[in-house]
């Protein structure tokens, strides 16, 4: 089995945030509403939410057989709809408006579970507004969507709506560090961190990471690194330093080496862009990485805090130029040289 699914939170005790306390109070309280809306971005735990809103709702006696037939969607009264897929109109009348009409099997409740919600078709939507306003007393919805807004919002304003957020890099670091603990893999905390980052918020997309790399034991930053396509660390301070030095032909070199190493110099640019950033931090939010201090030190004695500014500006439109071009190396290299030369004319 999978990491992300071993490990998906099974109670809302093991979700993070606001509206899971929300939404498990309302179940304890029998005030949970007929119709939900859980959006936000891929990998923060939507359908998860769902599933354990559905695990309290039908398993208030904390059976283990439930629990378990809701998890391996198994249970007869929970229908998980991929809505990718199943987006028409007779797949909405046939596989929701005609079952919801029937009374539950096993339990109080029949809950419907909506993945890519917004992928349903107007009239698929159009259809589930009469069953949505006047739902059958034994009926609940819950629509997981990334994009809410192409919700119908007649179906929007029938359901109360949770927003679900990004994890946070310490949340998923955290959530790393156990399930290698529970696997027994050793690791280097730089490597979960760097995995944590790639991840951008989403758990699922961090679990996967971490799966891929796992198979060797002992999770090193520089394995990472390799799996990711991404420079050796050592890599981005040496062009941040080549940038405060004004040395070009060293920015050249290291630009030039790695493209001839297959790197993604996107990765490279943003990566200096991030040292400088954290330069910034240091300065003017007295904040420390426990990580490559010294480093960071170096970058804000040598570059006054208006042109460390500037400086990760101008590296982040590189990096946003270089996602639209096949020609990174030359858009990397031309847009360093640009800001050594601005550099060099600013402390003239």
């Amino acid at each position: 089995m999978s990491f992300y699914n071993k490990y998906r939170p099974q109670s809302f005790q093991q979700i993070k945030g606001k509206s899971a306390e929300i939404l498990s109070k309302q179940i304890e309280l029998n005030k949970a509403t007929h119709a939900y809306i859980f959006a936000g971005p891929p990998g923060t735990g939507k359908t998860t939410m769902a599933r354990v809103a559905a695990i309290s709702i039908l398993n208030k006696a904390n059976d283990a057989k439930i629990k378990n037939l809701i998890l391996n969607d198994n249970h007869p009264d929970v229908y998980e709809i991929n809505c990718a897929v199943n987006n028409g109109v007779d797949n909405v009348r046939d596989n929701i408006i005609q079952l919801a009409r029937l009374a539950p099997t096993m339990g109080q409740y029949k809950i419907f579970i909506l993945d890519e919600a917004h992928m349903l078709t107007t009239q698929a939507q159009t259809s589930l507004i009469k069953i949505t306003e006047e739902p059958p007393p034994s009926v609940k919805f819950f629509f997981c969507t990334t994009d809410p807004q192409k919700i119908l919002r007649a179906i929007q304003t029938r359901c109360q709506t949770f927003l679900m957020k990004k994890l946070s890099e310490n949340d998923l670091h955290g959530i790393l560090s156990d399930v290698c603990i529970s696997e027994n893999i050793e690791f280097e905390k730089d490597a979960l961190s760097l995995i944590c980052k790639e991840a951008d918020g989403s758990a699922r997309d961090a679990l996967s990471i971490l799966e891929q790399i796992s198979v060797f034991g002992y999770i090193k930053e520089n394995d990472v690194r390799e799996l990711l396509n991404k420079s050796a660390k050592n890599v981005a301070y040496d062009l941040a330093y080549s940038i405060c030095n004004l040395d070009r032909s060293e920015s050249c070199r290291i630009i030039q080496a790695s493209h001839l190493e297959g790197r993604n110099i996107g990765n490279l640019i943003l990566e200096t862009c991030t040292i400088f950033q954290e330069a910034f931090k240091y300065v003017c939010l007295k904040y420390k990485k426990e990580q490559r201090i010294k480093e960071i030190e170096d970058i804000a004695r040598t570059v006054s805090t208006i042109h460390i500014v500037e400086i990760t500006e101008q590296l982040y439109n590189i990096f946003c130029n270089i996602r639209q071009t096949v020609s990174e190396d030359l858009v990397a290299m031309t847009g360093i040289l640009k800001i050594i030369d601005w550099y060099a004319k600013k402390i003239a």
